[in-house]
């Protein structure tokens, strides 16, 4: 899957992960999601090579994202639970609380998913 580029972080390299109910709704389109959806987002910090310009390798993982979709537990933040963890750490509440404004703002029609599919 694909990930729109987070604002203000330019300097990561990400992956998108699903599980096979993410997957699915992706390939089919389906929207809204289905409860049981997850969503994990990887970054790692990148750096260029060097040896080759414009080429970059990646460096610490510095940040795993959630999205679990749970229309009755998380009714209030468009049925999606978010988690985060920065350098291996849990975000506290404050962080989390960050993260349904921006896909609220940005991602509504699209169940507040940035990914995409990416075949």
């Amino acid at each position: 899957m694909t990930h729109a580029p987070h604002p203000g972080i330019s300097d990561e390299l990400k992956g998108i992960l699903g599980n096979q109910a993410a997957v699915k709704a992706q390939q089919e389109g389906t929207l809204p999601f289905p409860d049981g959806t997850v969503l994990a987002k990887l970054a790692w910090q990148h750096v260029p090579l060097g040896t080759f310009d414009g080429i970059f390798v990646s460096r610490t993982p510095v940040r795993l994202e959630f999205m679990v979709k749970d229309s009755q537990k998380y009714a209030a933040t468009g049925g999606w639970g978010f988690g985060r963890f920065i350098e291996g750490k849990p975000a506290d509440e404050a962080q989390h609380k960050t993260c349904f404004p921006c896909h609220d703002a940005h991602v509504k029609a699209h169940d507040f998913v940035f990914t995409r599919f990416a075949p």
